[in-house]
């Protein structure tokens, strides 16, 4: 489990390159926005393997709560929302929460 998340990014590599997935959506489809499915599915796999339980609830928990701070921070600061913007910002940051999430259940077993 600890290698899922570079198998799968070797082969979201491969599969952008063959189908060229970039091209067909005008550069704006990166890997870490199509990885960040693939890592929640194996959170949720991967948790439920080590403590019989799945933590995707808290991590839907969390993701919710960044999308709130994110939008109301986007109307206090900015005054205006642009949902493109903010949907952008919120997965991409998505990306970054659940990768440290996967880093850690990985600490957490060979710890």
């Amino acid at each position: 489990m600890a290698l899922y998340p570079f198998i799968t990014f070797i082969a979201l590599v491969f599969i952008f390159k063959f189908f060229r997935l970039r091209r067909l959506t005008n550069r704006k489809l990166k890997i870490p926005d199509v990885l960040t499915l693939f890592l929640i599915l194996g959170i949720h796999l991967f948790s439920k393997n080590i403590t019989s339980i799945s933590i995707l609830p808290y991590y839907i928990l969390i993701i919710s709560g960044l999308a709130l701070t994110l939008l109301l921070l986007d109307l206090f600061y900015y005054k205006r929302f642009t949902y493109r913007r903010f949907l952008k910002l919120w997965w991409r940051l998505t990306f970054i929460i659940t990768l440290i999430i996967y880093i850690v259940l990985t600490v957490m077993i060979f710890v």
